[in-house]
């Protein structure tokens, strides 16, 4: 669906590309303008800017730029048309134009009975809870205190103790034993299939669309059986692929800017109670690359919270070193040593106490050096060494000199080397990269290479061209042509874009030139932006223009005399080649005759 030009102007309006950037990765204020780590190459330092005047970024390493609309588009990597959508809503603007007529999404038609017979099941089991025999579970529910609100919402359940019954239910309401087999509930084979959860109470797994997928099944009475069995995989269930709650955070994670990432289905619960509905639970402590997939979607804040036992924290160790590999942005709930989860905490000491407990929230060196000091892990030379080069880059980071000095006061006590050895690893690791030094990242360009005399002078005027539409009316008039083909192809945009609008708008040309269907688009996005964003602009005046015209022009007679002159001498003798490129250099270098003497 493509939108009209207005419409993207409008979005484009109304937004601010800090805030639709922020939203992806973590930006900071430098100067006038703000700058982040790249997230489109292995950034190290904060090379992009993001220009809050001209509404634009700029990656002054790998040159990459665009717009918030064009960030959000290849961030995600999604269509034109969605990255649209998704910038008007982070801005909060609306409008009739921006309503997509839902498609349904497409489904594998093998699939449709599995979803179809696991539904009914859920449901069935919810039915479950209302039985006489399922008082039990209803009575360990409310023990959790998980009452109705609650329990209905989660669609929580009970399997009946008799395994038969949900089978004959599903066979009842049509569908087939091999289907009831293939959503993984069942035991047995063919006629004598039971169902695996009978029994327990029912906690239903759905897929970020909310399609109930699988279950996880609880026993509630004392035995030697597993606490807890899941849904073995199946064509539907793949626990890698799926955070708990996920379906429902996402309706409510952008808003709040933050996710929590929990370790249980109690811990979501919990925080629901306390009116916290952005959080997803992992249902263990492993994260797969799937389950980072889905928080990047989200594009907020994670806040990781699992249990403070000793596991817990060595998972969250592992979690975080896999979110800074992925440059995500994310925060620690601080448990100050305290192995409740959330639930308990809100068994315990009531909503206020566990509220708080959860905005109480450390960075990663923060968390890092309360695990080492706690697990007192570092027991070689080599593991404190290590440990303080994966803190170089946070300390050359920290821009609050206290900061700074509390993360070297604490790393010297955790790792046992002197404050004063540790600044000169952080000093020297300083003079070898500039790593807080944006100005100068501006001003260089890795990209840019040497240009010569008339890219100077095209590169100039097309500056001009970018700011004053009098300068356009020039190049349509005076010059018509630049040799360099990128600059000649972002030219004949900006003419044309020109003759529609009456003045030039950045972001405005820059979404009509996302939308086009050049094939060198993206190349003329990234110079457009790295022109754009240059300290020094020439100033717009009918002489200047005529000097580099005249610039342009002889150099491009220079260029025409050589292709024909290379035209001319192609398959001659070496001989005549000589002699035509005498006669060029004649022409090109002509002698001056002496003047004749006074006899």
């Amino acid at each position: 669906m493509a939108f009209e030009r207005t419409l993207v102007d409008d979005v484009l309006k109304q937004t601010d590309i800090v805030d639709v950037i922020s939203n992806y990765i973590n930006v900071i204020k430098k100067g006038r303008n703000y700058v982040a780590v790249c997230p489109f190459h292995d950034d190290k330092n904060p090379s992009l800017m993001i220009s809050k005047d001209k509404q634009i970024f700029k990656c002054f390493v790998c040159g990459h730029g665009g717009t918030a609309i064009s960030f959000v588009q290849d961030y995600e990597k999604i269509s034109f048309g969605d990255a649209v959508r998704k910038v008007a809503d982070i801005a909060g603007f609306t409008d009739p134009r921006l309503v997509e007529t839902k498609k349904a999404l497409p489904v594998d038609a093998a699939l449709v009975p599995l979803y179809s017979c696991i539904s009914d099941l859920a449901v069935f089991y919810q039915y479950g809870l209302s039985t006489p025999e399922g008082s039990a579970g209803l009575d360990y529910l409310n023990g959790r205190n998980l009452d109705e609100p609650v329990r209905s919402k989660y669609q929580l359940g009970y399997a009946l103790a008799d395994g038969k019954k949900a089978i004959q239910y599903l066979t009842n309401k049509g569908h087939s034993l091999k289907t009831i087999e293939a959503i993984g509930i069942s035991n047995g084979l063919g006629s004598n299939l039971t169902d695996r959860n009978a029994g327990r109470v029912m906690f239903p797994i759905a897929d970020p669309n909310g399609q109930v997928v699988g279950f996880s099944a609880r026993r509630i009475v004392d035995s030697d059986e597993a606490k807890y069995i899941n849904t073995p995989e199946t064509k539907i269930f793949h626990k890698a692929t799926l955070l708990y709650n996920y379906h429902n955070a996402r309706r409510t994670a952008r808003h709040d800017g933050y996710v929590y990432v929990l370790e249980g289905f109690m811990d979501i619960y919990a925080l629901s109670k306390v009116g916290i509905e952005s959080a997803v639970a992992l249902m263990g402590t492993n994260m797969s690359k799937e389950h980072i997939a889905l928080l990047r979607k989200l594009g907020v804040e994670i806040r990781l919270c699992l249990d403070g036992d000793r596991a817990g924290q060595s998972a969250m160790m592992k979690i975080i070193t896999q979110l800074n590999e992925e440059r995500l942005s994310y925060r620690i709930v601080n448990n100050q040593n305290d192995e409740r989860d959330p639930d308990d905490i809100l068994q315990e000491e009531g909503p206020e106490a566990l509220k708080a407990y959860m905005n109480r929230l450390i960075n990663r060196a923060e968390f890092a050096l309360n695990f080492y000091k706690q697990t007192n892990t570092l027991k070689t030379m080599e593991e404190r060494k290590r440990l303080v080069a994966d803190f170089v880059p946070i300390l050359i980071g920290a821009t609050n000199p206290l900061e700074f000095e509390e993360y070297i006061n604490e790393l010297s006590r955790v790792s046992e080397f002197s404050v004063d050895s540790i600044k000169q690893i952080v000093n020297r690791a300083r003079d070898k990269t500039d790593h807080d030094t944006v100005g100068i990242m501006a001003e260089f360009h890795a990209e840019r290479r040497t240009y010569k005399r008339y890219q100077l002078a095209e590169r100039a005027l097309l500056t001009m061209m970018l700011n004053d539409p009098h300068a356009v009316d020039f190049y349509s008039s005076r010059v018509e042509y630049f040799y360099e083909e990128l600059y000649r192809n972002i030219a004949n945009f900006v003419v044309e874009y020109k003759m529609k609008n009456e003045r030039i708008d950045l972001p405005s040309l820059l979404s009509e030139l996302s939308q086009s269907e050049l094939a060198h688009k993206q190349e003329m996005q990234d110079e457009i932006t790295a022109i754009s964003l240059e300290k020094t602009h020439p100033e717009c005046t009918d002489q200047v223009m005529e000097e580099y015209r005249t610039t342009i022009l002889e150099e491009r007679e220079k260029f025409y005399d050589k292709e024909v002159v290379n035209r001319a001498m192609a398959g001659k003798s070496a001989e005549e080649q000589g002699r035509i490129a005498a006669e060029y250099m004649a022409k090109r270098f002509p002698r001056v005759k002496p003047k004749d003497k006074d006899k």
